[in-house]
């Protein structure tokens, strides 16, 4: 069963949503201290942290070709790139894997 991202993140939306709705009439709890655009801005923080690092590490080795950057300098940026790539592959697989195993849970 092929999960996608844009259904795990509507999800946690969607449940968080119920969470901050049910405690607005003053109570605290769970949602009292949650703002909706936490986890969301959060994960745009992330991804655009990844893709700048990406973009430096291509502009760096575009650079190395034409012989105007430092070939350790394009190795570090090559070798952090892929680091952050590995790790934002890490995360999505274990995104999905709460996503499933929040559907199978019974009701």
């Amino acid at each position: 069963m092929a999960v996608e991202i844009s259904s795990a993140v509507g999800a946690y939306k969607s449940a968080l949503n119920r969470v901050t709705d049910s405690n607005e009439d003053g109570s605290s709890g769970i949602g009292s201290n949650i703002t909706k655009n936490d986890f969301s801005s959060m994960v745009k923080n992330f991804a655009q942290g990844a893709i700048d690092k990406s973009v430096a590490s291509e502009q760096l080795s575009a650079a190395a070709a034409a012989g105007k950057a430092n070939v350790d300098e394009v190795v570090m940026a090559v070798a952090e790139a892929e680091s952050t790539l590995t790790t934002v592959v890490a995360i999505r697989d274990k995104v999905l894997e709460a996503y499933r195993e929040i559907l199978r849970m019974p009701i």
